[in-house]
């Protein structure tokens, strides 16, 4: 016969904590003024990633993108993540070639004081 299913978590006799914790990435405060690029898919502006050229960077949905920018902002996420973990300076995040194929990056360009 199977060994029953202990409880887990608030059922358990002896509960125990869980950690959690957030991935290693760049800071989603700038330190400054910003660069930004447009993030593209053919010719739909899904938003901007930017970088203040130093441990800073970061996403910003474009709000007419809709769901599609939501997606976008995921996906670069992950990107951004990997990068920093990578050890990719965020000086370095505005390279087209990180989001491509499934992106295109505009040029970067100065951005807007707010990240937010």
């Amino acid at each position: 016969m199977p060994e029953p299913l202990k409880p887990y978590g608030r059922w358990a006799d002896d509960p125990q904590p869980v950690v959690v914790s957030t991935p290693k990435t760049y800071s989603a405060k700038a330190q400054g003024p910003v660069r930004r690029a447009e993030l593209r898919d053919g010719g739909q502006l899904l938003g901007h990633v930017w970088t203040d050229d130093k441990n800073a960077a970061g996403y910003l949905d474009e709000p007419s993108a809709g769901a599609a920018g939501v997606r976008a902002g995921a996906r670069v996420w992950v990107i951004l993540r990997d990068a920093y973990q990578a050890g990719v300076q965020a000086k370095d995040v505005l390279d087209p070639a990180m989001y491509a194929p499934q992106f295109t990056l505009g040029r970067p360009a100065a951005g807007p004081r707010s990240t937010t």
